[in-house]
């Protein structure tokens, strides 16, 4: 709503009618104000006012960032799998396996043939736990427990270690760069291929875009 004695000018912002005041801007409390508004700059729009600039991202603050962990161990020469569905757009801003002992493969599939049951649900937390975050749930579900063959390899990432425990060096590999996928349903299949029971944490985080 307008208020009485101004009007809106086509390139975005408002005048007063009587005089050709302006610009002006209105306020989310639908207050005109002219310049930024007040809750964009710091020290209280003071002496030393500054443009707020936020380092953070905007989807942490509002709760739709989740992430996940998941400690396996696989035998040797075998193979488990993570289903995941995705209803919404996501970001994915980071996947990591973390071994400590033995070599892995780690796919990141799209499409193929799912087999089996996937009934064990990997934990999902919002990154940002502060009271101060929205009411918004992640809709992305992870769950284990099936089989998975075919589909496309989208990415991967391998991790060695070393077979014996003694002499074994943890090893880290992650994927950093932003992924953005469509809403469907995706799979990844951590493989053992080396000769001993891999041990460790795969872990990662993303960004829901409802």
């Amino acid at each position: 709503m307008i208020p009485e004695g101004y009007r809106f000018h086509h390139q975005g912002w408002y005048y007063k009618v009587e005089t050709g005041e302006g610009p002006f801007f209105l306020t989310a409390d639908g207050l005109m104000h002219q310049g930024l508004e007040p809750r964009y700059l710091t020290d209280g729009n003071g002496d030393y006012a500054r443009l707020r600039v936020d380092v953070g991202q905007t989807g942490f603050f509002a709760g739709r960032e989740a992430r996940t962990f998941w400690e396996f161990s696989l035998p040797t020469g075998t193979q488990q799998v993570v289903k995941v569905v995705a209803p919404v757009n996501t970001i994915l801003q980071t996947f990591t396996v973390e071994l400590d002992i033995a070599a892995v493969r780690l796919e990141l599939v799209a499409g193929g043939t799912e087999g089996g049951t996937f009934s064990t649900p990997l934990p999902i937390f919002k990154t940002n736990m502060m009271t101060t975050q929205s009411d918004y749930v992640p809709q992305i579900t992870m769950t284990r427990g099936g089989t998975h063959t075919g589909g496309t390899v989208v990415d991967v990432l391998t991790a060695i270690s070393g077979d014996k425990l003694q002499k074994a060096v943890a090893a880290s590999v992650s994927e950093n760069l932003p992924q953005g996928f469509a809403p469907g349903t995706y799979y990844l299949r951590l493989t053992n291929t080396d000769g001993a029971t891999a041990t460790g944490i795969f872990r990662a985080q993303w960004e829901e875009r409802p």
